[in-house]
């Protein structure tokens, strides 16, 4: 039985189960020492995401489901001299911790942990490197991050910064559960931006996405040209030349539900102009 209470052996052991199943679940073989146990590997990659997120999972289930203490044990891996790290690695080890205590919470056992947090890591809700544009929506007015590439107060986190990046981990990932309505007049033509969309934008942001779209000229799904995320701009394009939008997918997401009624008005202003629009042209005909 991992011992929670002796913090550094509990990470070893449960990281080990980690790479154990991580072996299993992808068919990856793992390195391993000259006694058959794990050697620490994969750095920024889908293994960090996956030994993160499993570790924090078990942790809660250990706890009876005490988050608070499971996210004690995964914020102290971080904070202070003793952890220096790139401010976006900080920020991607808080955001899986935090996605594997949720998992931990709604599952039993190490077994049905594991196929879920590799199912998770697999639906693009875990992050598996710095470039992930979610990462910039945690702490971004964090003034660490306006310090120079190889300072050393850059690669540093307080308590309290890793409080605020929790914070704002909490927030991206609860907006991420919120989905475009399924009976929307326009949910055909989310789908066609979300399937060209990497699962790391966020439905939300893809909602957000869609609005500045129309916004911009692109009124129907059929006038969609190329959607692409390219760094932390997502480029819509339509089908007309000239008609085109931009979105920073780094800024966080306007909540779902203010998007769709944003979306409804704009809807309603252009139907009433297309209304109007014959009578506003029998006005102008000479002679009438």
């Amino acid at each position: 039985m991992v011992d929670i209470t002796d913090p550094k052996g509990a990470k070893r052991e449960i990281e080990q189960e980690a790479y154990r199943y991580y072996e299993q679940l992808s068919g990856v073989t793992l390195a391993r020492r000259a006694d058959g146990s794990f050697q620490p590997q994969g750095h920024n990659d889908a293994l960090d995401a996956f030994r993160h997120a499993y570790t924090s999972g078990r942790v809660t289930q250990i706890a009876l489901g005490q988050q608070w203490l499971a996210r004690r044990f995964g914020d102290d891996a971080e904070i202070g001299p003793a952890h220096p790290n790139d401010p976006y690695e900080h920020r991607m080890d808080l955001w899986n911790n935090e996605a594997g205590r949720r998992i931990g919470d709604g599952t039993s056992g190490s077994d049905a942990l594991a196929r879920e947090a590799y199912a998770a890591l697999q639906r693009g809700e875990l992050v598996t490197g710095l470039h992930d544009p979610r990462l910039r929506q945690l702490f971004p007015d964090d003034p660490r991050l306006r310090l120079p590439q190889g300072h050393p107060q850059r690669e540093l986190v307080t308590s309290d910064d890793v409080d605020r990046i929790n914070q704002d981990v909490s927030r991206v990932q609860d907006q991420a559960r919120e989905r475009y309505p399924d009976q929307h007049p326009d949910r055909a033509y989310f789908d066609a931006l979300r399937r060209q969309l990497p699962a790391e934008v966020s439905d939300t942001k893809v909602a957000e996405v869609l609005l500045a779209a129309k916004s911009a000229g692109i009124e129907r799904v059929d006038q969609l040209g190329a959607v692409a995320l390219r760094g932390d701009q997502i480029f819509i394009a339509g089908t007309t030349p000239g008609f085109r939008a931009q979105v920073d997918a780094s800024a966080p997401a306007p909540d779902m539900r203010d998007t769709v009624y944003q979306t409804d008005q704009h809807n309603l202003v252009r139907a009433y102009e297309e209304q109007a629009r014959p009578q506003q042209l029998l006005q102008q005909t000479p002679g009438r």
